[in-house]
Formats: structure tokens, sequence, C-alpha cells
């Protein structure tokens, strides 16, 4: 056998080893990670996490469902972190909690910020708690709509609209907003606070008038919601999850697995992204959401 035949063979050994290796490291991963999944024995509570503004519902909405309908859940953990968000995303994230809390406890952890929206979204869980410096509260409804119509006069761009209606343009940015168009929108926000009043005062079982008071727009401190009823403790994560194991009669033994949509950073980079992100903020839609200094 020459030297040639014998670096060949020996080239292959190391390959074949290595490709052994590869499957069998690619094999372990897979089963580790079927191992932790919700299918197994020891995940019995989960967390699920809600943070920054809430522009969508469904990646949220399918996680919750998850939750509900898997039989190994005895209990969800739900950290809430967000200023808020659309109305119609905010209303349908906070119905998936209640749906599962109907089924399961949910304790709701507040972060920095649970307000607006996310103070709506929080509501649905069990038992909710905040910390002292916790940020909530801002019920209420926003909307903003910037003219840029001066700017198209000035450059004499003239908008040739074509409706079917009168008020099929309110709020647009192309004309001046007038006595009829404020007072149309001002009554769909003042509709819509009032679906939010009414919600409060019956997951918090206060008197309507009384939270109509609490609800002229301004955040409260975790203590502040907490002395006005708007939470249910104090102690943030680690009551929460105290209750949560009592609750749900899981040890302290049992880990909390995080339950999260599978990541999709390289489509949160597309310019498509970023372009649905402006179109959310400049958009004159109506908001659960607390704008607070930080946020644009």
């Amino acid at each position: 056998m020459g030297r040639g035949d014998r670096g060949n063979r020996h080239s292959s050994t190391k390959a074949a080893w290595l490709t052994g290796g590869l499957l069998f490291l690619i094999a372990s991963g897979l089963v580790g990670l079927l191992g932790e999944g919700l299918g197994s024995d020891q995940a019995n509570l989960i967390r699920i996490d809600v943070e920054g503004p809430i522009l969508g519902s469904e990646p949220l909405v399918e996680l919750l469902g998850e939750a509900r309908k898997e039989e190994d859940v005895k209990g969800v953990l739900l950290r809430v972190s967000s200023p808020g968000g659309g109305v119609g995303a905010s209303q349908a994230v906070y119905e998936a909690v209640r749906r599962l809390s109907e089924e399961k406890p949910v304790a709701v952890a507040m972060g920095e910020v649970a307000a607006s929206g996310g103070y709506m979204v929080a509501l649905g869980g069990d038992r909710v708690f905040a910390l002292d410096s916790t940020l909530t509260g801002s019920i209420g409804v926003i909307m903003m709509s910037t003219g840029i119509y001066p700017v198209l006069e000035r450059i004499g761009v003239e908008p040739r609209i074509i409706k079917s209606g009168e008020l099929k343009d309110a709020g647009t940015p192309l004309r001046e907003m007038d006595e009829r168009d404020r007072a149309y929108l001002q009554s769909v926000v003042d509709a819509l606070h009032s679906q939010f009043v009414e919600l409060v005062a019956q997951e918090q079982d206060l008197a309507e008038d009384r939270v109509r008071q609490l609800a002229d727009g301004r955040v409260y401190t975790g203590r502040q919601a907490s002395q006005n009823g708007l939470v249910d403790q104090l102690g943030g994560h680690p009551a929460a999850e105290e209750w949560l194991r009592e609750e749900s009669g899981v040890g302290p033994e049992a880990k909390i697995k995080e339950l999260k949509p599978v990541p999709d950073w390289w489509q949160a980079l597309t310019p498509e992204a970023l372009v649905r992100w402006y179109q959310w903020l400049v958009t004159p839609g109506p908001r659960y959401l607390y704008q607070s200094p930080e946020l644009p």
C-alpha cells in the first residue's frame, strides 16, 4: 500500500469520526429539546413574557392557547413589561389570558411598566402583582394625527380625495380637521374608554364610578395602584411565583420553564418590518398606550 493510499484511508476515517460525532451532538440536542418541551413531566409551570409595545396579538395568543391546551402545564407566570399598544391587539391578548385563567391559575408579575394596554392584559390573570415602583394604570385611549397639509400647500401639492361618506377620511393628515371630524373621532375614543373602564371595574371588583375617577389617563406607581384597588398585591415576580406554586400545588423543586415564540430576528431586520413599525406609529388609530417620554 502506498503512502497516498494510507493518507486517503486516514482522511476517510477522520471524516467518518467527525461526521458521527456531529450527528451524535445533533441527536443529543434534539433529545434535550424534546425532553424540555411542554410535554415533559417536569414542565409543570411555565412563564410567558409580554414585553414592549403590543403591535400584534397573534404570537402571544398562540402561546397562551398552547399553554391552555397542554395538560402537563399546571400554572402560568405571566410577566408584563409593556406600555400598551393597539386597541384590538391589547384586547385580544387580554381575552386569551382570561381564557387561560379560567382553566389554570395565572399569576401576573408587572415589571417596570405595565400601563394602558399592558395593564389591560394583566387584568386577564387571576392575581396581579406589582412592584412598588411599577408604572401602571394609564387607563385611557389616545388617538394622534399630524397634519401635513400646510407643507403640501407650500410646495404646491393638492390632495384629491374621493370618498363614500363625509367621515370616511376623518383624521387624514391631508386636510385640516374640522369640528365634525373631531366630534366623531372623540366619540370613538370615548366609547373605547368606557369599555376599558367597565373591564377594570369587572376584573378588580370596583364600582364603575370609582374607576372613572381613576381613569383619566394618569399612571400610578405600584403602591398607589394597590391602594386604589387596581392591582391585587405588591411584591412583583417573587410574590407572584410563590402564589402560583401554592395555587397550582407545584413545589419549589419544579423549575418554571419559559415559553416563547420561535425567534424571527431576520424578519425584524428587514425594511418591510421597519415600515410596518413606522406605519403603526404614525397611523391615526386609537391606542391603549402610555405615552411615556421614552416613546416617540
